[in-house]
């Protein structure tokens, strides 16, 4: 079963059970699906959408389902990282977890940091009436964003690889400033 098809309570209950997954990144993934939805939801109730709105709409539905895709596929990645670490006679095998657990994570900020950019667009087009929710769906997002850019920063300490470690980086900035721009958009801040 996906987290996206348990039941809100069921998938807090296993992130604070004694399991390894879900965890941080599979939570920050949701709050990132979550910022979408709300943004989305604001879509759907402005009568008459332009071109640009109803282009967000469907942007902001498929990053929705991404990120929903990418909270289980933080919670394999976590279990990977688990075993490795278990069975700590195969370093090359761990490396290859950890990288994974890491770029899963990083293919998060991006996509909360797209739904962020997408948020500007519902609160300027969107109907005034749920403006708040797009803003409130960027905030989110931007939560996310920076969620997941902990996570992966915490995680790169781990390489030796100076180009992944760079691209990542690079990578992590640039979403964390897209978010940061969005969420200012939105609340003239």
């Amino acid at each position: 079963m996906t987290y996206a098809e348990q039941s809100v309570e069921r998938f807090l209950s296993e992130v604070a059970s004694s399991r390894v997954a879900p965890s941080a990144g599979a939570a920050t993934a949701l709050t990132g699906a979550l910022a979408a939805a709300l943004c989305e939801m604001v879509c759907i109730h402005t009568s008459d959408p332009t071109t640009r709105l109803a282009a967000a709409h469907e942007a902001l539905a498929e990053e929705r389902q991404r990120l929903l895709a990418l909270a289980d596929e933080d919670g394999a990645a976590v279990d990977e990282v688990r075993t490795a670490f278990e069975a700590s006679s195969d370093a090359d095998n761990a490396q290859s977890a950890l990288r994974t657990a890491t770029e899963v994570p990083l293919r998060i900020a991006e996509a909360a940091g797209r739904v962020a950019e997408g948020a500007v667009v519902v609160a300027e087009e969107g109907t005034p009436n749920a403006r708040i929710d797009a803003v409130v769906g960027a905030s989110l997002a931007r939560a996310a964003v920076s969620a997941a850019a902990t996570i992966v920063r915490a995680n790169l300490d781990f390489f030796d690889d100076e180009a992944f470690v760079r691209d990542a980086r690079n990578r992590l900035e640039a979403a964390e400033a897209d978010a940061a721009d969005a969420v200012a958009a939105v609340t003239g801040g």
